[in-house]
């Protein structure tokens, strides 16, 4: 690399050799991504719907920590259906005004040559909003989510402002809140959604579908903390009298998923607060109870052997499960996918790093960044809807 020659003043020459060095000295390592197993092959959204027999495919997309609005919903779903040829969806009728206290649905269906693709995102912003608004006073400069509310105006470092702003008073509180005392009201309006979701989404695929309903593919994409809240739900309802409503559409939801996507997996971290301590002077660190993800496996796997076993189902071979983690390493709130926990009979399990960000000078990629922007990443929007090896459907 040819360094500037240096002209007086001596300080701009050397401010134009870092700002030389910065330009020539950010990468992406995870760019192309790597997988972590070896002969990683999936299938992606665009091979998953050519393949459904004429049939939709239903897919539920969850938020992780932060604050998210209705408009995130079509962004992230138009971001998805760009790669499969699907026409716009053109301007959305207006969602209801978010309701404290509910989860709101968005729902968008895109229209693909090999069929139709129906998004419902599941946007429980709205159940933390007021409890962190208790922190607006120490934003460093006013929010979206803070619109109105003083703040103390407190000279910080832009970066530090950002952190500080952005993942400490906007989106770990999140989890705070979630791991205590609003547990299970969240957990509630969750499970009132999905309901409201899955039981509108059954309806038409009995009309549509008839005896073929049950085999309608569901996809799953879901970010951070919002795969933890959906997993933990979905299990909460199917402990459920087995006649309830909920506990009968959240066992079909588990039976017919195909494609499971997580991105900036939490669950590791999070699944810490349900375990106590260990008893005595044990010193090893104690092996991980099952969390909610893998009990829902079970009940999969467990169904899957019950109607292998069934005259009526006789023959009858519950398709298998792809469980992704997408995780940019640089990303400090998030974990890989360890396969061992979730490999089985049924499920197969693959790892893919990313880059979401540059990372300067290999010091830094700005947390943020490696946090947020999952679903806004080219690299994984054409991973989840062209699979692995990319499908030669993709884009045509």
């Amino acid at each position: 690399m040819k360094l500037p020659t240096c002209p007086s003043p001596r300080r701009a020459c050397m401010l134009a050799m870092l700002a030389n060095l910065l330009l020539t000295a950010c990468g992406t390592p995870y760019h192309p991504p790597v997988n972590l197993q070896a002969d990683t092959r999936f299938p992606g959204l665009a091979d998953l719907l050519a393949n459904a027999g004429g049939q939709p495919v239903d897919v539920l997309l969850v938020h992780g920590i932060c604050s998210h609005d209705a408009s995130w919903a079509p962004r992230v779903a138009t971001q998805l259906g760009q790669a499969m040829g699907a026409a716009s969806p053109g301007p959305a009728p207006a969602p209801p005004p978010a309701e404290d206290g509910r989860v709101q649905i968005v729902p968008t269906t895109l229209a693909t040559r090999y069929g139709k693709l129906r998004v419902d995102a599941l946007i429980w912003s709205p159940l933390t909003r007021r409890i962190k608004s208790q922190l607006c006073y120490d934003h460093s400069e006013a929010s979206p989510e803070c619109a109105g509310q003083p703040t103390l105006g407190l000279t910080r470092a832009r970066l530090n402002a950002r952190g500080k702003d952005t993942l400490v008073d906007d989106c770990l509180p999140d989890a705070i809140i979630y791991e205590g005392a609003a547990r299970e009201r969240m957990q509630l309006a969750m499970r009132d959604a999905i309901v409201q979701v899955l039981a509108a989404r059954q309806k038409e695929n009995e009309e549509q579908a008839g005896s073929q309903a049950a085999q309608v593919p569901l996809v799953v994409i879901s970010h951070s903390m919002g795969s933890k809240l959906l997993f933990d739900t979905l299990l909460r309802m199917t402990s459920e009298d087995s006649a309830s409503p909920a506990a009968r559409l959240a066992r079909q939801a588990v039976d017919r998923l195909r494609y499971l996507v997580m991105a900036a997996n939490q669950i590791p971290l999070l699944a810490m607060a349900d375990q106590p301590l260990a008893a005595g002077n044990e010193m090893r660190a104690p092996a991980a109870p099952p969390d909610s993800l893998q009990q829902l496996l079970a009940l999969r796997r467990a169904g899957a052997a019950v109607a292998t076993t069934t005259p009526a189902k006789a023959g009858v071979i519950t398709p298998p499960l792809v469980l992704v983690g997408f995780t940019d390493p640089n990303d400090l709130l998030s974990y890989t996918l360890p396969p061992q926990r979730y490999d089985g009979a049924g499920v197969v399990v693959f790892n893919v790093l990313v880059s979401n960000a540059p990372t300067w000078l290999g010091l830094l990629e700005r947390p943020d960044l490696a946090h947020l922007d999952y679903l806004g990443n080219p690299d994984v929007e054409r991973l989840i809807v062209c699979g692995q090896p990319a499908s030669a459907r993709c884009g045509k």
